[in-house]
């Protein structure tokens, strides 16, 4: 399967370098996709220096996770390509996983002309309301994610307004609307960074929190407001999501008084359809 790859930069270092590395070779062409605002130069070079079929692109400046990656599909279909993985820059691939994965997503996609997006099971995964380990979820993440070009430039390709968060959820609930699938392979496994999640107790029960900031708490409420308002079957689990969010924040993370005001700042700016990059 001759595919393409896209890989999402924001202020990537060494860790970075060693990640592309990882699926580069197997791929036809890697479109490294530069959203930091001061670039290091000497991790740019290093990056493209991983191989001859590495071309970084600059958005010059932070446009956002879904104006990088439809450049990445522009990029890769004006070169011919039918697919494209699509990575964020803290995930790899081992040993053999890579070209084993893209062999079971090309019988995927042949099996069945309403697949549009193939995603893999990634170290990061775990169950909850949110996230379902099945062979067939409503929704998958784009890192380890290979999809359909032509299909994805067919349903407008991602929502730029989003800016971050709720980017890969809603593209594949608004895939599915218009008659698509998705399909995840199960028994092979991405590596894939979560961060470091802040460990609480409440009535004796332990609970993870990301410690998001406090920008990043903004575009969660934000965009989880819109995702409940377009795709009315997202309604029960979001609201819990958003709650469980918004009471981890006072039990255990910092800076809890900003972060809930930008949380109320979210919402609000979802219902008045405010959308696009927070200007702070």
């Amino acid at each position: 399967m001759n595919i393409a790859c896209c890989v999402v930069l924001y202020n990537p270092d060494e860790n970075t370098v060693k990640n592309i590395s990882t699926y580069a070779p197997a791929a036809g062409e890697v479109f490294a996709v530069d959203n930091s605002d001061e670039p290091d130069e000497d991790i740019i070079n290093r990056i493209k220096n991983i191989g001859a079929n590495v071309t970084v692109i600059s958005m010059h400046g932070n446009k956002g996770i879904a104006a990088a990656l439809n450049e990445g599909v522009r990029k890769a279909s004006e070169a011919g390509f039918k697919y494209l993985l699509t990575m964020d820059d803290d995930s790899f691939f081992t040993g053999t996983v890579l070209p084993e994965y893209t062999e079971r997503a090309r019988r995927l996609f042949e099996e069945d002309d309403k697949v549009i997006e193939v995603g893999i099971h990634n170290s990061g995964d775990k169950d909850d309301d949110l996230v379902v380990n099945n062979e067939n979820p409503d929704w998958l993440i784009t890192s380890g994610s290979i999809i359909d070009i032509d299909k994805t430039i067919a349903i407008g390709g991602f929502l730029e307004k989003l800016f971050i968060d709720e980017v890969d959820r809603e593209f594949c609930y608004r895939a599915v609307a218009k008659g698509y699938k998705m399909r995840r392979v199960l028994d092979l496994t991405m590596q894939h960074n979560l961060g470091a999640p802040i460990r609480g107790k409440i009535f004796g029960r332990e609970f993870e929190a990301m410690g998001h900031s406090k920008i990043r708490k903004y575009y969660i409420f934000r965009n989880c407001t819109y995702v409940m308002k377009e795709y009315p079957q997202t309604r029960k689990p979001y609201r819990h999501f958003l709650f469980a969010t918004w009471l981890k924040t006072i039990l255990v993370e910092d800076d809890k008084i900003n972060k809930l005001k930008y949380m109320r700042m979210g919402r609000r700016d979802a219902r008045k359809g405010k959308f696009g990059k927070l200007e702070v």
